[in-house]
Protein backbone atom coordinates (compact mmCIF):
# COMPACT_ATOMS: atom_id res chain seq x y z
CA UNK A 1 0.00 0.00 0.00
CA UNK A 2 2.94 2.61 0.95
CA UNK A 3 4.89 1.56 -2.52
CA UNK A 4 0.95 2.42 -4.37
CA UNK A 5 1.13 5.57 -2.64
CA UNK A 6 4.68 6.78 -3.56
CA UNK A 7 4.26 5.19 -7.43
CA UNK A 8 1.14 6.63 -8.23
CA UNK A 9 2.38 10.17 -8.17
CA UNK A 10 5.17 9.55 -9.76
CA UNK A 11 3.54 7.84 -12.37
CA UNK A 12 1.52 11.24 -12.77
CA UNK A 13 4.36 13.15 -12.70
CA UNK A 14 6.31 11.15 -15.76
CA UNK A 15 3.21 11.69 -17.99
CA UNK A 16 2.80 15.40 -17.37
CA UNK A 17 6.69 16.13 -16.57
CA UNK A 18 8.16 13.74 -18.88
CA UNK A 19 11.11 16.94 -19.51
CA UNK A 20 12.03 16.77 -16.20
CA UNK A 21 12.65 13.33 -15.27
CA UNK A 22 14.64 12.47 -18.10
CA UNK A 23 16.63 15.24 -17.52
CA UNK A 24 17.20 14.37 -13.38
CA UNK A 25 17.53 10.36 -14.40
CA UNK A 26 20.45 12.18 -17.03
CA UNK A 27 22.24 14.30 -14.35
CA UNK A 28 22.12 11.06 -11.98
CA UNK A 29 23.45 8.56 -15.28
CA UNK A 30 26.16 11.12 -15.77
CA UNK A 31 27.13 11.85 -12.59
CA UNK A 32 28.04 7.93 -11.44
CA UNK A 33 29.33 7.37 -15.13
CA UNK A 34 31.94 9.99 -14.67
CA UNK A 35 32.63 8.75 -11.06
CA UNK A 36 33.02 5.47 -12.58
CA UNK A 37 36.01 6.94 -14.79
CA UNK A 38 37.39 8.62 -11.82
CA UNK A 39 37.56 5.78 -9.55
CA UNK A 40 38.67 3.14 -12.12
CA UNK A 41 41.09 5.11 -13.98
CA UNK A 42 42.92 7.56 -11.46
CA UNK A 43 41.54 5.70 -8.03
CA UNK A 44 39.97 8.51 -7.05
CA UNK A 45 36.39 7.08 -5.82
CA UNK A 46 36.45 9.37 -2.74
CA UNK A 47 37.03 12.17 -4.80
CA UNK A 48 40.82 14.21 -4.82
CA UNK A 49 42.72 14.79 -1.35
CA UNK A 50 41.26 18.07 0.11
CA UNK A 51 44.08 20.62 1.25
CA UNK A 52 42.89 22.79 4.33
CA UNK A 53 42.04 26.40 3.32
CA UNK A 54 44.24 27.26 6.43
CA UNK A 55 47.10 25.75 5.88
CA UNK A 56 46.71 27.12 1.76
CA UNK A 57 46.35 31.16 3.04
CA UNK A 58 47.44 30.85 6.94
CA UNK A 59 46.14 34.30 7.05
CA UNK A 60 42.68 34.31 5.43
CA UNK A 61 41.28 37.79 5.51
CA UNK A 62 39.88 39.30 2.27
CA UNK A 63 37.15 41.19 1.34
CA UNK A 64 34.89 40.87 -1.42
CA UNK A 65 33.03 43.37 -3.28
CA UNK A 66 30.24 43.86 -5.87
CA UNK A 67 29.04 40.36 -4.86
CA UNK A 68 25.20 39.72 -6.18
CA UNK A 69 24.86 36.52 -4.62
CA UNK A 70 22.35 35.61 -7.37
CA UNK A 71 22.57 32.01 -9.61
CA UNK A 72 25.78 31.32 -11.38
CA UNK A 73 27.42 34.15 -8.54
CA UNK A 74 31.20 32.18 -7.25
CA UNK A 75 30.36 31.72 -3.77
CA UNK A 76 31.98 35.03 -2.02
CA UNK A 77 34.97 32.56 -0.11
CA UNK A 78 35.89 31.52 -3.88
CA UNK A 79 36.78 34.95 -4.92
CA UNK A 80 38.39 35.37 -1.30
CA UNK A 81 40.49 32.81 -2.34
CA UNK A 82 41.19 34.00 -5.46
CA UNK A 83 42.18 37.19 -4.54
CA UNK A 84 44.43 35.69 -1.66
CA UNK A 85 45.90 33.61 -4.21
CA UNK A 86 46.77 36.57 -6.85
CA UNK A 87 48.52 37.82 -3.92
CA UNK A 88 51.02 35.56 -3.57
CA UNK A 89 52.22 37.18 -6.54
CA UNK A 90 54.14 39.83 -7.59
CA UNK A 91 52.12 42.03 -10.31
CA UNK A 92 49.98 39.02 -10.59
CA UNK A 93 48.96 38.17 -14.47
CA UNK A 94 44.94 36.67 -14.12
CA UNK A 95 43.18 34.76 -16.84
CA UNK A 96 39.45 34.01 -16.20
CA UNK A 97 37.64 31.44 -18.27
CA UNK A 98 33.85 32.39 -17.83
CA UNK A 99 33.18 35.90 -16.66
CA UNK A 100 29.91 36.70 -17.04
CA UNK A 101 28.82 39.33 -14.87
CA UNK A 102 32.23 40.09 -13.94
CA UNK A 103 31.96 39.87 -9.95
CA UNK A 104 35.20 37.25 -9.50
CA UNK A 105 37.82 39.56 -12.26
CA UNK A 106 36.56 42.82 -10.70
CA UNK A 107 37.70 41.80 -7.47
CA UNK A 108 41.05 40.52 -9.05
CA UNK A 109 41.22 43.54 -10.76
CA UNK A 110 42.33 45.34 -7.56
CA UNK A 111 45.28 42.42 -6.67
CA UNK A 112 46.51 42.00 -9.86
CA UNK A 113 48.43 43.52 -12.76
CA UNK A 114 46.38 42.56 -15.49
CA UNK A 115 43.72 40.79 -16.32
CA UNK A 116 42.48 38.77 -18.78
CA UNK A 117 38.48 37.59 -19.69
CA UNK A 118 37.86 34.75 -22.01
CA UNK A 119 34.08 34.63 -22.48
CA UNK A 120 31.03 34.00 -24.44
CA UNK A 121 30.40 37.21 -26.80
CA UNK A 122 26.75 37.77 -26.73
CA UNK A 123 25.71 36.71 -29.77
CA UNK A 124 26.93 33.25 -28.90
CA UNK A 125 24.80 33.23 -25.75
CA UNK A 126 22.17 33.44 -27.62
CA UNK A 127 23.22 30.55 -29.77
CA UNK A 128 23.37 28.67 -26.86
CA UNK A 129 19.90 28.77 -26.27
CA UNK A 130 20.48 31.81 -23.38
CA UNK A 131 18.34 34.91 -23.33
CA UNK A 132 18.94 38.85 -24.27
CA UNK A 133 18.08 39.22 -20.17
CA UNK A 134 21.67 37.14 -19.86
CA UNK A 135 23.78 39.24 -22.27
CA UNK A 136 22.51 42.38 -20.63
CA UNK A 137 24.36 41.32 -17.53
CA UNK A 138 27.77 40.53 -19.29
CA UNK A 139 30.95 41.93 -17.84
CA UNK A 140 28.24 44.27 -15.86
CA UNK A 141 31.32 45.46 -13.56
CA UNK A 142 34.14 44.46 -15.32
CA UNK A 143 33.37 46.16 -18.69
CA UNK A 144 35.17 49.74 -17.71
CA UNK A 145 38.33 48.64 -15.77
CA UNK A 146 41.07 49.65 -17.14
CA UNK A 147 43.61 46.60 -16.59
CA UNK A 148 40.95 43.93 -17.39
CA UNK A 149 41.22 42.57 -21.26
CA UNK A 150 38.15 41.34 -22.67
CA UNK A 151 37.98 38.31 -25.32
CA UNK A 152 34.61 37.02 -26.44
CA UNK A 153 34.71 34.03 -27.71
CA UNK A 154 33.99 30.64 -26.74
CA UNK A 155 36.63 28.95 -25.15
CA UNK A 156 35.96 25.16 -26.57
CA UNK A 157 37.16 27.14 -30.42
CA UNK A 158 39.15 29.27 -29.57
CA UNK A 159 42.75 29.55 -30.10
CA UNK A 160 44.71 29.94 -26.85
CA UNK A 161 47.97 30.30 -28.49
CA UNK A 162 47.27 33.92 -29.69
CA UNK A 163 47.34 35.24 -25.94
CA UNK A 164 51.10 35.61 -26.47
CA UNK A 165 51.56 35.59 -22.92
CA UNK A 166 51.79 32.97 -20.04
CA UNK A 167 49.79 33.54 -16.39
CA UNK A 168 50.57 33.11 -12.48
CA UNK A 169 47.17 32.30 -11.46
CA UNK A 170 44.14 30.80 -14.06
CA UNK A 171 39.96 30.65 -12.97
CA UNK A 172 38.50 27.77 -15.06
CA UNK A 173 34.78 29.04 -14.40
CA UNK A 174 33.21 28.27 -18.14
CA UNK A 175 30.67 25.11 -19.54
CA UNK A 176 30.90 22.86 -16.49
CA UNK A 177 30.30 19.76 -18.91
CA UNK A 178 32.92 17.22 -18.91
CA UNK A 179 33.90 17.75 -22.48
CA UNK A 180 34.55 21.85 -21.87
CA UNK A 181 36.17 21.12 -18.52
CA UNK A 182 38.75 18.42 -20.06
CA UNK A 183 39.37 21.18 -23.18
CA UNK A 184 39.85 24.29 -20.89
CA UNK A 185 42.09 22.21 -18.45
CA UNK A 186 44.52 21.05 -21.94
CA UNK A 187 44.62 24.25 -22.88
CA UNK A 188 45.33 26.66 -19.51
CA UNK A 189 48.00 24.08 -18.22
CA UNK A 190 50.00 25.61 -21.73
CA UNK A 191 50.14 29.00 -20.77
CA UNK A 192 51.42 28.34 -16.91
CA UNK A 193 54.17 31.29 -16.38
CA UNK A 194 56.71 29.21 -13.92
CA UNK A 195 56.75 26.53 -11.10
CA UNK A 196 54.54 28.81 -8.60
CA UNK A 197 51.87 29.17 -11.58
CA UNK A 198 48.42 28.19 -10.03
CA UNK A 199 44.90 26.70 -11.45
CA UNK A 200 41.83 26.77 -9.66
CA UNK A 201 39.01 25.43 -11.17
CA UNK A 202 35.43 26.34 -9.96
CA UNK A 203 32.00 24.08 -8.95
CA UNK A 204 34.76 20.97 -8.27
CA UNK A 205 31.35 20.53 -5.36
CA UNK A 206 27.86 21.00 -6.69
CA UNK A 207 27.20 22.25 -2.94
CA UNK A 208 30.33 22.09 -0.50
CA UNK A 209 30.35 18.36 0.37
CA UNK A 210 28.69 17.15 -3.20
CA UNK A 211 31.57 16.43 -5.46
CA UNK A 212 30.84 17.24 -9.46
CA UNK A 213 32.14 14.29 -11.10
CA UNK A 214 31.93 15.54 -15.16
CA UNK A 215 33.84 18.59 -13.63
CA UNK A 216 36.45 16.20 -11.72
CA UNK A 217 36.43 14.09 -14.75
CA UNK A 218 37.42 16.59 -17.05
CA UNK A 219 40.15 18.29 -14.95
CA UNK A 220 41.85 15.06 -14.46
CA UNK A 221 41.54 13.86 -18.44
CA UNK A 222 42.80 17.31 -19.67
CA UNK A 223 45.56 17.30 -17.07
CA UNK A 224 48.87 16.06 -17.93
CA UNK A 225 50.29 12.92 -16.21
CA UNK A 226 52.98 14.31 -13.94
CA UNK A 227 49.98 17.10 -12.98
CA UNK A 228 48.02 14.84 -11.47
CA UNK A 229 49.28 14.27 -8.03
CA UNK A 230 49.57 18.02 -7.67
CA UNK A 231 45.88 18.65 -8.11
CA UNK A 232 43.55 18.92 -4.63
CA UNK A 233 40.12 19.37 -3.32
CA UNK A 234 40.53 23.15 -1.20
CA UNK A 235 38.45 22.59 1.85
CA UNK A 236 35.42 25.10 2.64
CA UNK A 237 34.60 25.99 -0.98
CA UNK A 238 33.86 24.79 -4.73
CA UNK A 239 37.21 24.77 -5.92
CA UNK A 240 39.76 22.30 -6.80
CA UNK A 241 43.58 23.59 -7.70
CA UNK A 242 46.78 22.53 -8.85
CA UNK A 243 50.10 23.90 -7.17
CA UNK A 244 53.06 22.52 -6.68
CA UNK A 245 53.42 23.62 -3.18
CA UNK A 246 52.93 20.25 -0.60
CA UNK A 247 50.47 20.45 1.57
CA UNK A 248 49.01 17.57 4.09
CA UNK A 249 45.94 16.70 3.04
CA UNK A 250 42.96 14.14 3.64
CA UNK A 251 39.84 12.82 1.96
CA UNK A 252 36.45 14.66 2.29
CA UNK A 253 34.37 12.35 4.77
CA UNK A 254 30.96 13.74 4.67
CA UNK A 255 29.62 15.03 6.85
CA UNK A 256 32.50 17.03 8.08
CA UNK A 257 33.13 17.87 11.42
CA UNK A 258 34.10 21.92 11.47
CA UNK A 259 37.64 22.33 12.13
CA UNK A 260 37.85 26.01 11.57
CA UNK A 261 34.82 29.21 11.29
CA UNK A 262 34.66 32.60 9.18
CA UNK A 263 34.16 35.58 10.47
CA UNK A 264 31.14 37.21 8.06
CA UNK A 265 30.44 40.98 7.29
CA UNK A 266 27.40 41.62 4.79
CA UNK A 267 26.97 45.22 3.50
CA UNK A 268 24.75 46.19 0.28
CA UNK A 269 24.38 48.90 -1.74
CA UNK A 270 21.37 49.31 -5.05
CA UNK A 271 23.15 49.71 -8.29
Amino acid sequence: MERKKLIIPFLKYLFTKPSVILKSLHNSVTQQSRKDLVKNKYGFGKGLPQINLLDLIPSFNEEVENCTHLDGTSMPIDIALLKALAKKHNNCEYLEIGTWRGESIYNLSKVSKHCTSLSLSNKEMIAFGLTEKHTKVQRLFSKNLSNVTHIEHNSLTFNFSSLNKKFDLIFVDGDHTYEAVKSDTKNVFNLLKDENSIIIWHDYTRNYEQLNWPVIAGILDGSPKEAINHIYQVSNTLCAIYTKQKFNTVILDSPTFPDKAFTVSISGKKI
